[in-house]
């Protein structure tokens, strides 16, 4: 599942723990963009993403990866609102390993 957004995820192989890395940039043109135009247009990346998860036309596999991003992103929100969230650097948020799923399959 490719949906374009505001935001670039890269998932680093698991640690010795077996745990993930997730890699959350955001892209040149949204940092660019005036803070009163970074909120609505993550919202509507947001609702883009709602739309996909219950549009009913992803599989299993595609709808755990997406809904791990919404999460994340829901929770991202508020700062990008604020503009107290520095949006050049690279958020790393480690993601317990969870048996039988690859984040790289779901996120690739």
């Amino acid at each position: 599942m490719d949906i374009q957004g505001p935001i670039k995820v890269g998932v680093v192989e698991p640690s010795p723990e077996g745990n993930y890395e997730l890699h959350i940039d955001f892209i040149e043109e949204f940092q660019k963009a005036p803070l009163e135009q970074q909120g609505p247009q993550f919202r509507a990346y947001l609702a883009e993403l709602q739309q996909a998860l219950h549009g009913g036309e992803l599989d299993e596999r595609n709808a755990q990866g997406v809904m791990l991003i919404l999460q994340i992103c829901e929770q991202l929100a508020p700062h990008i609102d604020s503009g107290d969230l520095a949006l050049g650097e690279t958020l790393i948020i480690e993601i317990q390993r969870t048996p039988g799923v690859n984040l790289v399959d779901l996120l690739g």
